[in-house]
């Protein structure tokens, strides 16, 4: 995916689609999965990048899907129900992409907070306060020292609480300075300490290597992808840190706070039994999957299901809702041929 960004920069244009794996992904695999990624809050997910798929269906005939329109509603929009579709509902071949103008100015603001709650809570009035960023990222403090270990580096104001990391595109640096000066007057009415100009290839480094500072922890961890709606954000925030203590969970925390998505990591350590762990992780499963769903969340945000979570899928997702989508599959692939036995079963 980097090498398809690095592309389009090199004609001058900018390809929006920014999972944080970018370096190792690659395009096919995010438009299967409809990846997300750093500037799904402003830009969208993979799904929004793409004007149109070639895929070979499950009976073997090679299809055109989608146009390079910028509207149209002739019939079913089939790319987009094969885009996300995890590879159960054709075989994606070609891909044509939206390039968008290179942004001429941008900025990363870094506001540092003592509060969890406080720092997620303040998205929602960046968002509220008319300054539409291009990323709006959470980090809490002990996997920022997670991250400084696995780097060995210090990074700003790692000694005085969490991250949000904004970014946020102007048109001029007159107008960066006045979206700078607003987004610094809402972080700080919320709480925050400090809110400094971040060091742009630092700080997305740090954000970057999230999951290989986890890896370099533990090789044994839960990876929840959860997602609410950016308003109930610090609501979940509070009650994944209650289910923490309660079940005794080692956590790192990150999240694609602009748009809802917390990825929860729970680290197996070394003295700990892997059963008694297990055990622990499904009932903090349990709890916090009924919390979100109450508060109109999904258990993923942009990780998808494959086999791993498709037991929990089946037992969270409105009956109604699964019953349309096992009919799909079983139109298009009458033989249960692509993928079988992802995201959820087929009789």
């Amino acid at each position: 995916t980097s090498n398809l960004q690095a592309a389009a920069a090199a004609k001058g244009a900018f390809y929006a689609g920014d999972p944080c794996s970018g370096d190792s992904c690659f395009i096919g695999g995010n438009v299967a999965t409809n990846a997300g990624g750093n500037r799904a809050v402003k830009y969208g997910t993979t799904r929004h990048q793409v004007y149109a798929i070639e895929v070979v269906n499950p009976t073997g005939k090679i299809v055109q899907l989608g146009a390079r329109l910028q509207k149209q509603t002739t019939g079913y929009c089939l790319e987009q129900l094969v885009i996300g579709s995890e590879g159960t509902l054709g075989i994606i071949t070609q891909i044509t992409v939206k390039l968008l103008p290179l942004p001429k100015y941008s900025m990363d603001l870094l506001a540092v907070f003592a509060s969890p709650e406080a720092a997620i809570g303040t998205v929602n009035k960046l968002i509220m306060g008319g300054i539409t960023p291009t990323c709006v990222e959470y980090m809490d403090n002990i996997t920022i020292k997670s991250v400084e270990r696995y780097l060995g580096t210090s990074l700003q104001g790692s000694d005085k609480g969490n991250y949000l990391i904004v970014e946020v595109e102007g048109t001029s640096e007159d107008d960066l300075d006045e979206k700078a000066c607003a987004m610094d007057e809402i972080c700080s009415g919320n709480g925050a300490g400090d809110v400094l100009v971040a060091e742009h290839d630092k700080i997305w480094q740090a954000r970057k290597a999230f999951a290989e500072a986890v890896r370099a922890e533990s090789l044994i961890v839960c990876k929840e992808d959860v997602v609410c709606p950016v308003d109930q954000e610090p609501a979940l925030l509070a009650e994944i840190l209650r289910l923490a203590e309660k079940y005794q969970l080692v956590t790192r925390i990150a999240s694609h706070a602009g748009d809802g998505n917390i990825h929860l990591n729970i680290l197996k350590q070394e003295q700990e039994s892997y059963a008694d762990w297990d055990e622990r992780v499904k009932a903090n499963q349990q709890e916090l999957y009924r919390f979100i769903y109450a508060h109109g969340g999904r258990l993923s945000g942009e990780h998808g299901i494959g086999s791993k979570r498709k037991q929990l899928m089946q037992e969270f997702t409105n009956p109604d809702e699964l019953e349309m989508m096992r009919a799909i599959k079983k139109a298009l692939d009458p033989n249960n041929i692509l993928n079988p036995g992802k995201i959820f079963d087929v009789e």
